[in-house]
């Protein structure tokens, strides 16, 4: 198939959870009008609601204008009907529930459904993008997009490629989120995890050892990451900030802490008992931490402003830039 930005304008995005409506809402934001779809009515209603109060976030810090929140918002189209939802778009993004099952089964009934010629593109954070593809009879028009919640934030989606996907579907789905503003980066392996989560889960495999062994608190480990590396890692990255300290540094460090970092195959006891519990997080008012007299929409949204105050340093430094060479 041959596809470029140019051929990009409608928008599907199926699923309406936390990162599905999120996604929706960065490409209505890019001016994409989108067809959202959930089986669960009650779940798209409450999309609605969090779009609207994050269109509102979004005005209080400046980032939109006021006028801009209908239209912005009657750019998304709410339905339970899967192939109404898909009826004319040119990019379909998967967001529903991370079970490979589930999604091959999304996947075969865009077979039957999406436009011929739309690219496919899921949100996995992880699973085998040639698995999924695998599902239908075009797998060289599907392609990973790992968007980073909260999409309509944070500046990073993983482009990644399926041993089948086009080079063109990669090339285009990489240019609309650079068009939109977004960070794209290609992933051109297909491995579980791709780059943020495999680098991401292993720091917090980490500090589940330490809360596990009771080296510090939960505050305590989280004050480290935000106050110490996590402080430079926005502008510097991994390897950047490792040339500063320079690699002998980083040879040396290794060569005495590597034979003492947790290196075990199974979840730490305290993450096993809260899931156990059902002590999700947020969400379901305990997690690591107590959030039981918390309102939780208005974290989201604080978490919100305070991350949208962040993108402008980040835009306003060029934190993207490529290191001089």
């Amino acid at each position: 198939m041959s596809v470029t930005t140019d051929d990009i304008y409608t928008v599907a995005v199926l699923g309406s959870g936390v990162m599905g409506h999120g996604i929706a809402l960065a490409f209505a934001l890019g001016g994409h009008p989108v067809g959202l779809y959930d089986v669960d009515e009650e779940l798209l209603a409450e999309s609605e609601n969090r779009i609207r109060s994050v269109l509102e976030t979004l005005v209080s810090a400046g980032e939109i204008d006021a006028d801009a929140v209908d239209a912005t918002a009657d750019r998304i189209t709410q339905t339970t009907s899967l192939p109404e939802a898909v009826a004319g778009a040119d990019f379909v993004t998967e967001a529903v529930v991370e079970d490979l099952a589930t999604k091959r089964e999304v996947f075969a009934e865009l077979d039957a459904h999406a436009e011929a010629d739309a690219i496919l593109a899921t949100n996995t954070s992880g699973l085998s993008i040639t698995e999924i593809a695998d599902a239908t009879d075009g797998p060289e028009r599907v392609v990973g997009t790992h968007w980073f919640n909260p999409p309509y934030i944070v500046p990073l989606v993983e482009v990644v490629r399926g041993e089948e996907t086009a080079d063109d579907v990669m090339q285009t789905a990489y240019d609309l989120l650079d068009d939109m503003g977004k960070t794209p980066v290609r992933v051109e392996k297909d491995i579980a995890g791709f780059i943020g989560n495999r680098i991401q889960l292993a720091m917090a495999y980490e500090a589940f050892s330490l809360l596990d062994r009771g080296v510090a608190s939960a505050e305590a480990i989280d004050r480290a990451v935000k106050a110490g590396f996590g402080f430079r890692l926005p502008l510097l990255g991994v390897f950047e900030k490792i040339d500063h300290s320079g690699l002998d540094v980083q040879y040396g460090v290794e060569e005495y802490l590597l034979p003492d970092l947790d290196r075990g195959t199974e979840s730490k006891d305290v993450l096993a008992e809260a899931v156990e519990n059902r002590d999700y997080g947020l969400k379901t008012g305990k997690g690591v931490y107590d959030w039981s007299d918390t309102d939780s929409n208005g974290v989201y949204d604080q978490r919100d402003e305070a991350l949208l105050a962040i993108l402008d340093l980040y835009d306003s430094l060029d934190m993207d830039r490529t290191p001089r060479t």
